[in-house]
């Protein structure tokens, strides 16, 4: 019987085991599995995923494209993001985001705005006190509500960036990112209504003042000192060598 970790690809399934290779360790990223910082070695995610290690060479090689991996001489860690960097990403996310609301308002079909009026009047929001308050049914929410925003501009280049830009949000940390939940409920329903008003306006203002709101939590938390800085990834080692 073949060993996960057995460098063999499946014959015929190497794009589906490097894909679900991929969709698996980003899962693990982003949701803080793979902490940043942290060490990774293909043999040993081979065998937790019960995979071979060529897809997972793949993957890995994918991700570090992606910035999610960084590298340092041999060795391949789970990327860091700062402080500074998570509010600049929120720099962004303003110009970025504002304009794709200006367009929903004038391009987002009536069904979509009601999906997602529906989406965020059933939603039942955790108190910011519960430990999981920041769940995965929150981000994944989160992330239909931006995401439809910036599709519905029509512009690959604009989904592309949002989506890359909430990626690295999301890897600043579930833990350490301010609750907002039932506050940012509210700021997406008063833009969903500004988009079903076809108020262009208004709904741009609205995005602006969501993500300054964002923004400005962290900076109050790290004024209060509740976010601690992520740890850095560790210089390479001068002697010896690890084994990947």
């Amino acid at each position: 019987m073949e060993h996960p970790s057995d460098d063999k690809p499946a014959p015929g399934g190497d794009f589906l085991l490097s894909a679900r290779a991929y969709q698996r360790l980003r899962a693990m990223i982003v949701t803080g599995i793979l902490p940043g910082g942290s060490l990774v070695q293909e043999r040993r995610l081979a065998e937790q995923l019960a995979l071979s290690r060529t897809p997972v060479r793949d993957a890995l090689g994918r991700l570090e494209g992606e910035r999610m991996l960084q590298r340092q001489g041999r060795l391949l860690f789970v990327a860091t993001v700062s402080i500074q960097e998570v509010i600049s990403i929120f720099d962004v996310r303003r110009l970025i985001e504002s304009q794709a609301a200006r367009r929903a308002a004038q391009h987002m079909n009536d069904a979509t705005i009601e999906s997602l009026m529906a989406l965020e009047r059933d939603h039942a929001a955790p108190a910011c006190a519960d430990p999981g308050a920041m769940d995965e049914d929150h981000w994944r929410r989160d992330d239909l509500f931006h995401t439809a925003i910036a599709q519905a501009t029509a512009n690959l280049e604009i989904e592309r960036i949002v989506a890359e830009l909430r990626q690295r949000t999301r890897m600043f940390g579930a833990t350490r990112l301010p609750c907002r939940v039932e506050r940012g409920r509210n700021e997406h329903r008063a833009i969903l209504d500004a988009i079903r008003a076809r108020n262009p306006d208004e709904a741009a203002a609205l995005m602006t003042q969501h993500i300054d709101a964002a923004q400005g939590a962290i900076v109050a938390s790290i004024t209060a000192g509740d976010i601690e800085t992520p740890s850095p990834i560790p210089p390479t080692p001068t002697h010896g060598r690890q084994s990947p």
